[in-house]
């Protein structure tokens, strides 16, 4: 598939549930309503999504929450997507310890697991939620060889452990990604960008490398030890001219751009009993729709990320 303006969008971010048993603090807040359980895509429904997008040419599905790990079916998503698709998932890994096997029996190519503090008191104020299982689930994944790759979102909160994150990153022998925050569903107060980052970073003598980790947009860089950095950096570095996604919410609305609030409802479609070429031609109009730049730097954007996955 192309867009208006011939970018190749083979890459889709898959949202199955808007549930999660963190809270961190730019995703969502701590009394977050989540959708009535109807309102989510059914198994049966994420399968049939899944075969349309395949047969419109999407080659990498990355599976997102919510917590995808919080339904109970997602072995069995990724065991179906994987006959079709290079499977990857986001999560927060408090439950990857139990989930790490079977996912990698099912077919699960690489996961990214958020770590944006290794000190618990400070983990627990930007996620709500203990270190401890999520640690062990980075371990497990390690063990059963999934490809790990760590998520950092940065903020004012924890640009004082960037350093430190990092060193564990190469003690593990996994690659770490620092994300500059972005204004979805909040204003964008304690953002920080790659100018800084880089800065606390200077000790790790990095350099810039073509290596590419995935079909996502990180810039990566290799340290003096050897582990792989990547900075992404939606708001100071734009590399929306590249992009190559689309996003599809728990509840089944397709959206072009995380920074735009346009979308088709899909899930509406398969319920109404549309055609599998009726509900092509609303993704088409989905594509058609989809911005050249974001406006992020400009504007709070009203959408929940707990629902669309970040």
């Amino acid at each position: 598939m192309r867009d208006r303006y011939a970018r190749v969008i083979n890459y889709l971010r898959f949202s199955i549930t808007d549930r999660c048993n963190h809270r961190c603090f730019y995703c969502m807040p701590p009394d977050v309503e989540f959708l009535a359980k109807e309102k989510l895509m059914s198994l049966e429904e994420i399968l049939t999504l899944g075969s349309i997008f395949h047969s419109l040419g999407i080659e990498q599905v990355r599976i997102t929450g919510g917590e995808p790990l919080m339904r109970d079916d997602v072995v069995q998503i990724v065991k179906a997507f994987s006959k079709y698709f290079r499977v990857s998932m986001t999560t927060n890994g408090s439950r990857l310890k139990d989930f790490a096997e079977d996912l990698k029996s099912a077919g699960l190519q690489s996961v990214n697991v958020s770590l944006n503090s290794l000190d618990e008191y400070k983990f627990r104020q930007i996620t709500r939620g203990e270190i401890k299982p999520v640690l062990d689930g980075i371990d497990e994944a390690i063990k059963n060889q999934l490809f790990v790759k760590l998520n950092v979102v940065v903020s004012k909160m924890n640009i004082d452990e960037v350093p430190e994150l990092a060193e564990y990153a190469s003690f593990k022998g996994v690659p770490i990604r620092f994300i500059e925050m972005m204004p979805v569903g909040r204003k964008n107060s304690g953002a920080v960008f790659e100018k800084e980052i880089l800065d606390r970073l200077s000790s790790f003598e990095l350099k810039p490398v073509s290596v590419q980790l995935g079909v996502g947009p990180a810039r990566y860089f290799v340290t003096s030890g050897g582990n792989y950095v990547g900075i992404i950096s939606a708001m100071s570095k734009s590399f929306c001219s590249s992009c190559n996604k689309i996003r599809l919410s728990c509840d089944g609305k397709l959206y072009p751009c995380l920074g735009s609030t346009i979308h088709v409802d899909l899930l509406q479609a398969i319920r109404s009993k549309y055609s599998h070429q009726q509900i092509i031609q609303l993704i088409q109009k989905v594509l058609e729709s989809k911005p050249y730049q974001h406006d992020m730097n400009n504007s709070e954007i009203d959408s929940k990320m707990n629902r669309l996955g970040g």
